[in-house]
């Protein structure tokens, strides 16, 4: 394994994806090659600072969103947009995100992810057939025409593989309109459901939720109510 196949497996190596012989392969080289070494020793450092500061800066805001969900309850439909206003204020001052089910790892994966997977196109072994594709869908409880059904009109469902998100394996589906890919990722999680939270890691927008079923996150470049529309779309479809 050289320098360059080091570095296009770098993002497999930290999600867990590698396979035995190719992290071998990969570990090998670390041993032998001081520069790659100390570059993936950086990229380490780089995730756990990026993790310990999502977790500081992304407080569980679960309180106060329910306190004001009871006094949207209890009020005269007239005070409920101002209550609204309110919340929307309380949680901009507390980072900007709501995050209750996901943990601040899970995002930033999420976000490198897609970042290397579909905007950079690294080479990956991507399934393109449809075939193929249901092969992996039916591994989560999809058929490959509910996962192509996860995207609203004119987005098709173009590949899909396994990826590791917080450590997890976790299906990652691309949608394309021709113009923007979207990213999704599907894992089975028996869990109480939840409504769709919004985040941004650097440039990307992502949203995520639980169904009851599955977790499900949706991750692009677009703006957040694009991203936002997209993910109410394929929350309503799992």
């Amino acid at each position: 394994m050289n320098c360059g196949e080091v570095r296009n497996l770098a993002p497999l190596y930290f999600s867990g994806e590698l396979a035995e012989e190719s992290r071998r392969d990969f570990v090998a080289h670390l041993s032998e090659c001081a520069a790659c070494a100390r570059e993936i020793r950086e990229q380490e450092l780089l995730d756990a600072r990026l993790s310990r500061a999502f977790a500081q800066e992304l407080p569980d805001t679960a309180q106060l969103e329910q306190s004001v969900r009871r006094q949207m309850a209890s009020e005269r439909p007239a005070h409920r947009w101002r209550l609204a206003a309110g919340a929307m204020a309380a949680a901009a001052v507390l980072g900007g995100f709501l995050l209750f089910t996901h943990t601040p790892r899970a995002y930033a994966d999420a976000a490198r992810d897609h970042q290397a997977e579909v905007i950079d196109n690294q080479p990956r072994h991507w399934r393109t057939q449809s075939a193929e594709i249901g092969a992996l869908t039916l591994q989560v409880g999809l058929s490959f025409d509910q996962a192509a059904s996860l995207a609203p009109a004119g987005y098709t469902l173009e590949c899909a593989k396994f990826c590791g998100i917080d450590r997890h394996r976790t299906l990652h589906l691309v949608y394309s309109n021709g113009v923007r890919k979207v990213s999704v990722y599907v894992s089975p999680h028996a869990a109480s459901r939840s409504e769709i939270r919004l985040a941004t890691v650097a440039s990307e927008g992502i949203a995520s939720f639980e169904t009851g079923r599955f977790t499900g996150m949706v991750v692009t470049a677009g703006t957040a109510a694009q991203c936002e529309a997209f993910a109410r779309w394929t929350e309503a479809r799992l």
